[in-house]
Order: structure tokens, then sequence, then C-alpha cells
């Protein structure tokens, strides 16, 4: 099964760039930045420890996609073994101390960079400096610049200024003689007797980096998929965990499907994967637009074990020996590559349908999405009933559905287990008029619940912002509703109605003044004009500005469930009160059922205060 030795780390980077060692292709792509870089380097030049490898024999009777490890120049020439765990690593390893073009990174602005790494020799053998602060990374260059890029601090860019600065690059220490000869006899030209100096550096730093050993768990060929995958999971120190959706693609491997190309796509000729196609080609589909492949895997499954439930029946299994409906990772790891073919087009159609269904519930921006597995849920049931579930009354059953698992907050956790349950029952609901889902009877919603939504990271602040928007709140000054062109183009979020300055300014406490009863989706302009003054200050300054008359604008004050006089008043007390019931009754009626009026809370909330200001930046960036 497999066994345990240690290799040279030499020897390891030799068999990278030889095509000895490569990675299964459904492996993640090189992700360290430059910090882990450099602290991988000074553990090394340390000697300490920094994991094992895993590795898998190729050969058997399973065969995986390989590709090189990044930097190596790819050959036609097969594996002998490829690496399940250290990819980072080694990755890191080869490319700076093995390969001679420069290490692509990252910077802690999670840009990339391109840099080589040096070793400031004075400060590795002076004993006073932590290694890491030792090693430096530079440009491609090979010159340092500061002051936007009008000052020279360090430049590199010939060997002389290298012996000059002392500096040591990495990526010559397994060849370091013919530099370290150089160096020396450039300052023995110089007069400058650096003997000691060498002697610690070879000593104490590059000779542990040259005969570190690391230790390899190297599994034999005859080793199932399965096995494979769950070796990987546990014993994978160091990296990146991979997903399920990974382990899929490693188990689809067998059968010569390629996972990730059917669901990314191929970029040259291009072929779009599903991925993109939810997302929409021509037409984009924010609200599909992070979907995860995990989401989709999880979709196939409740169709694969729903049906293998149904055909059991069928075939009169009864009681315990009847197989659940699941979703959760063990089923998701289960699901044959011919149950994945069979249910990914319509489950695909499906993500569209529900995409549109909830730009129909003005649902638009995927931030908004009060729970990304509710999309899993409708998408299931579309792919399950297809033209059945796009009839109004079907539509009306899901809406109802939505809101009550949103306003509810049913899916905070156990999402799995609920999935599981919802679809079935919510298709028989639909198709055959049978019992009602039991989350619609387990959905409650209490009526002071209002006061405390203030984060839009609450699923019920999400769906109250686009429940308002459907209802027909239109904008202060344009008089527009929220539909796919006006949010994006009018920069529609939520704002509040008594600006935050004007209620500090009048003591109003920030629990009330920052709680849903207080906001309202508006355009960005309005938002502007509002500014920071009294509601009867802005509501003038609209008018005037715009031409509205005071009917218009009261108007279009009352679609927004907000009465005119209150605001024109500046009476917050009575407009706060007025507009949580107008709320509650909006709440009630998505709902179908009475809001709850008891008070008490079982856990107190922590307000994210940034939150609204996150969301206008990062829908400044969508835009």
């Amino acid at each position: 099964m497999f066994d345990t030795t240690k290799e040279d780390i030499r020897d390891i980077l030799k068999k990278i760039d030889q095509g000895k060692l490569q990675l299964p292709d459904f492996q993640r792509d090189y992700v360290w930045g430059d910090e882990d870089v450099k602290s991988l380097l000074a553990s090394i030049a340390k000697g300490f420890p920094v994991g094992a490898l895993l590795t898998l024999e190729t050969g058997g009777h399973i065969e995986f996609k390989a590709r090189f490890i990044t930097g190596a120049e790819a050959k036609p020439v097969a594996p002998e073994d490829l690496l399940l765990d250290g990819q980072q690593r080694m990755t890191s390893l080869y490319q700076s101390t093995y390969a001679k073009a420069p290490v692509r990174t990252r910077t802690p602005r999670n840009t990339f960079v391109e840099r080589f790494y040096y070793l400031d020799i004075k400060k590795a053998v002076s004993g006073t400096a932590d290694l890491e602060d030792a090693i430096i990374g530079v440009p491609a260059d090979k010159v340092v610049r500061k002051d936007f890029g009008k000052t020279i601090d360090l430049d590199l860019s010939t060997q002389n200024a290298e012996f000059e600065k002392d500096m040591f690059p990495l990526n010559q220490v397994f060849e370091r003689k013919d530099w370290i000869y150089s160096w020396r006899d450039y300052w023995r030209n110089k007069g400058r007797d650096i003997y000691e100096l060498e002697k610690c550096l070879d000593r104490d730093v590059l000779d542990t980096i040259d005969r570190y050993k690391m230790p390899i768990i190297r599994l034999d060929k005859t080793n199932t998929r399965e096995a494979i995958c769950l070796v990987f999971e546990k014993v994978n120190v160091g990296g990146k965990k991979l997903d399920a959706f990974e382990l899929v693609t490693a188990i689809y491997a067998a059968g010569n499907f390629d996972l990730r190309e059917d669901w990314n796509g191929i970029p040259k000729p291009l072929q779009p994967g599903r991925k993109a196609r939810m997302a929409g080609l021509e037409n984009r589909r924010d609200v599909l637009s992070q979907i995860a492949s995990t989401d989709f895997l999880q979709g196939c499954t409740l169709l694969h074990t729903r049906d293998n439930r149904l055909a059991k029946i069928a075939d009169g299994m009864t009681g315990k020996d009847i197989p659940q409906i699941s979703c959760n990772r063990d089923a998701l790891l289960g699901l044959p590559l011919p149950a994945y073919q069979k249910y990914a087009d319509a489950l695909e159609a499906g993500f569209i349908e529900a995409g549109s269904f909830l730009n129909e519930l003005k649902i638009i921006w995927h931030r908004d999405i009060p729970y990304p597995p509710l999309i899993v849920g409708l998408a299931s049931t579309f792919a399950i009933l297809g033209h059945n579930a796009q009839t109004a009354s079907a539509k009306q059953k899901l809406a109802q559905w939505f809101w009550s698992i949103t306003f509810g907050e049913l899916y905070g956790s156990s999402t799995e287990s609920r999935l599981a349950r919802d679809v079935p029952e919510l298709v028989e609901w639909i198709a055959n008029n049978g019992p009602r889902p039991r989350s619609l009877d387990e959905a409650l919603f209490q009526r002071d619940r209002l006061k405390s939504l203030r984060s839009r990271l609450s699923a019920a602040y999400k769906g109250l912002h686009a429940l308002m928007m459907k209802q027909g709140c239109e904008d202060f000054i344009t008089g527009r509703g929220a539909d796919l062109m006006t949010f994006f183009n009018d920069r529609i979020d939520i704002h509040h109605i008594f600006p935050q300055a004007w209620c500090k300014k009048n003591g109003i406490p920030p629990d009330d003044f920052n709680s849903i009863i207080n906001k309202t989706p508006l355009s960005k302009y309005s938002n502007i004009l509002i500014s920071g003054d009294a509601p009867s200050v802005y509501l003038k300054r609209i008018e005037d500005r715009h031409g509205l008359s005071s009917e218009t604008l009261d108007n279009l004050l009352r679609t927004h469930l907000i009465e005119p006089e209150h605001l024109r008043t500046d009476n917050f007390t009575a407009f706060f009160e007025a507009r949580m019931h107008a709320l509650a009754t909006l709440v009630a009626k998505a709902m179908d059922k009475a809001v709850v009026q008891e008070h008490g809370t079982n856990e107190t909330e922590i307000d994210d205060d940034a939150s609204d200001e996150a969301s206008n930046e990062q829908l400044e960036a969508v835009l």
C-alpha cells in the first residue's frame, strides 16, 4: 500500500526538472505568496521540518492525467510518481532554488509579481537576525526601487553587483562553487578577506539546504482511486485541502472524464464550461456568478439519490432498507460518473431558470442572495419538474418556500439535511399537490426581529432588501423601479432614510437608525442628494432640483412603505413605528402567515457597521 523514506531535496528537485515527478492534473494551481516562499526557504536553511510529501507511484490500473510542476519545462516524458501533497512547497523550492527563471508569486496585496530570492550573507551568518529577514525577494530585473520607481534602493542586476552587496542568489545553491569562487576573487582583488564569512555561509546555511532530506510517504500503484482520495484528505499537510469537487475530479479521471474541463471549459479554442454558461456568456447573470463547482455537484447528488430512492421503492423495498436522499459530502464523493453525465445538462438548465426566478424576486446581485444553498434547492427543483415548475402556480409556491426559508432563517445550519428534505417535498407539493413542505410550518418571523436587522450579512436583511424592490419601490429622483438594467446602471443599494449624521445629532439610538426599518433601496444619486440632512430638507432639495411636486414625491415615498408626513416633519419615532408595522405586514404576506408578536432573542448579535459601506464599494467594483 505505502512506504516511507527520506530523500535529498536536491534529488527531488532534479526529478521535478526531469519530469519524473509531476502533479495529477486535478491539483490546484500554485497559489503561495512571497512571504510563504521566504518562510519556507528560511525553515529549510535552518534544517527545520516542513512536513512530509505524499506521492503516488504511476503505472497502476488507475491512470491520472499528469502535468508538470509550475516552472519546470514540459518534456515528452511520463512521470514515475505523482505529487499528491506538497505542491506548494516543492513548486516554491523548485522555482526559487533550482530553476533559473524568476518565481511568479503573490504580494500581500494579492497581486502577481516575479521575484528572484537572495540571501543577505552578512545578516544570515551574524546570528543576530532571524534568517527569514536575511532572505530578500527582488523584482525580475533584480532592481529594487522606491519613491514610486524614482529611486533605486538595491541593484543586483549584475554578478559584480551581487558580490558588492554580499547577496547570494538562492537559485545557485546547488551549484554554488562557481559563484562563491568568483565572489572570493572579486573581494581578493579589492583587498578584502572574506574567508570567515564564506566559511560561515557555506557551513551554517548553504550546506544545510544542500543536505536537507525531505520525508516522503509513497503510495504504491495498487491503491484504489477512493483510497487515494481518502489518504490525500487525511495526510494533506501544510497546503490547501482539496474540496469535494477536486476529489471527484480525481475519481472521474479514472474514467477518462475531465470534470474540471467540463466545469471551467477550454480556453483555446474557446469552449465555455458549465460555470461560464450558467453565469451568462453575453448577458451576465450576476446572481449565478458565484456558483461553486461543489454547489453543482450537490445538485447532481440530490437528483441521483432521489431517483435511486424512487427506483428502490418501485422495486418493492420498504422501511430502513430504502436509501436516503442526500447531498452531504460522503454522498457527493460517491456520485458515479454516469449519474453526473445523466443529470448535468438538466441541472445546468435548472440553475439558469433559478437565476431568472431570483431576478423575478428582485435578487439581482450575487451578494444579495440570502443563503447560497437556496439556489441549489431551486435549481434541483427546476431540473426535476422542468416546465411544470414554470407555471404561475408553481412559482407562487416556490416564492413562498423561498421567503419562508429566508425570513425564518432556516438555512443557517444543517443545510445539507434540509436541502435533502425540502427538494423532494417541494416537488411533491408542486407536481402532485402533496403536503406542504415542513419548512413552511417551521419558519417563524418575529416582529421585533426587524429592529435587530442591521447587517446585510443576515439572510432576513437581504430578503427585505429584495422584497421592498419586488413590492414596487421607486427611486426618489428617477421614479424607476429595480430591474436588471436599473439595478446596475443606477447603482441601486440599500441606504438610510433618516441619514446617520442627522440621527446622531438628534440623539437617535444607533440600534434604531441602523436597522432595516430606516433603510430602503435607492440609487447612488438619490443617496448623494440626501446627504446628511434632515428628511424635510432633502425632500425640498429633491423637489426644487428635479421639478417634482410634493404630491409626486409623496407617492414615490409610499412605494417604499414610508408615510410622507413623518419625513416632512422629521418625526423619526412616528416613522419608525409606522414602517416597522408596514414591513412586518410585507413579510407576513410573503410567508403567507402572521408574524410573531412576542419579544425576546436567543442570542445577542454583533453589528457589522461597515457592511453597507463595503457593499457599496463592491458594487462599484462590479460596475
